[in-house]
């Protein structure tokens, strides 16, 4: 009976190492299947980044990576005026606030126009670039105004066939009278002050006038124009002169080199420039939109009589 039991719990034992065998074996080919398991998962997963990189770099998807890192084109291409310069720094403004930007190009392309508009530009480009970078290419004019926005930020990089320059003030003015009579136009008005319509459209504009408005215009305009620039490039009013009286130039000559221009690129090479600067080179330049959105209702303004010399008054 004692050998029966004796034989019974041998049996026993080896049944239970036999069960621990096969529980240990059976965690083995568990623990395999799942590690062959995250194998292939991380072989599929890497295999479709990959796919997704490929076709993104082919353009198949847009732009779906809102993490790219960016690059800000603003192509300022039309005159300068006040509002497309409010919409510029607008848009530049949110440019800064997106993370995403690491730097902006800002193309050239304006034959002038508004002197404060230029100035309030120009002034905002060298504050701006305390917070981001400003790379400034000049792609076919930078000429009067566009001329002292483009000043603003150094180097100043030209295509070699950009035409720079055009340091000087203008107010054009044409003489109707002849017509005027023709057709039986005559002009009246009541003004209070000697000086307060110093020009007419219906008339020439005389010695007296046209030396004050030379004077207490024409004149201090040039010299702020002046002493703008030849402190955006870090020079004297001096060194700018020779290069100022509305003259005009070829960004390549010899003579403006350092002075008005600072290197001779290519849009190419300048993006180039770019992604080595930033050590990027999966960088995406996209153009901002600067489109300028007409008032919701019109402005009722009452009339001092400057708006006509304002508006003429131009930087080209």
């Amino acid at each position: 009976m004692e050998e029966l039991r004796d034989y019974e719990l041998e049996s026993f034992k080896k049944r239970e190492e036999v069960y621990k065998y096969e529980v240990k074996s059976l965690k083995k080919q568990i623990f395999i299947s799942n590690l062959k398991a995250w194998i292939i998962g991380i072989i599929l997963i890497a295999e479709i980044i990959f796919i997704v990189q490929f076709f993104k770099k082919q353009g198949v998807f847009g732009e779906v990576n809102i993490a790219q890192s960016k690059v800000a084109v603003v192509r300022y291409n039309k005159p300068v005026t006040e509002e497309f310069t409010t919409t510029v720094m607008e848009k530049m403004d949110a440019i800064k606030e997106d993370k995403t930007y690491k730097s902006v190009l800002f193309i050239m392309g304006s034959p002038g126009g508004s002197p404060t508009a230029s100035e309030e530009l120009s002034e905002y480009l060298k504050a701006y670039q305390k917070d981001m970078n400003v790379t400034m290419y000049v792609d076919s004019i930078a000429a009067s105004g566009g001329y002292y926005i483009a000043s603003a930020v150094k180097p100043l990089i030209a295509n070699k066939n950009a035409i720079v320059g055009s340091i000087g003030v203008i107010m054009p003015h044409y003489n109707l009278e002849e017509l005027a009579k023709k057709v039986g136009v005559e002009e009246d008005y009541l003004a209070a002050g000697k000086f307060k319509k110093p020009i007419s459209m219906l008339t020439k504009i005389d010695k007296e006038n046209r030396e004050y408005m030379t004077k207490n215009l024409l004149k201090p305009t040039y010299d702020n124009f002046i002493n703008a620039v030849a402190t955006n490039r870090g020079l004297t009013a001096k060194d700018i002169t020779p290069f100022a009286e509305g003259k005009i130039f070829i960004a390549n000559v010899p003579e403006v080199q350092g002075i008005l221009v600072d290197e001779i690129s290519s849009l190419y090479q300048v993006k180039a420039q770019i992604r080595k600067h930033l050590k990027k080179k999966d960088l995406a330049f996209v153009d901002v939109d600067l489109e300028e959105k007409p008032p919701f209702l019109p402005m009722v303004k009452v009339d001092l009589g400057l708006d006509e010399l304002s508006s003429k008054l131009e930087l080209r």
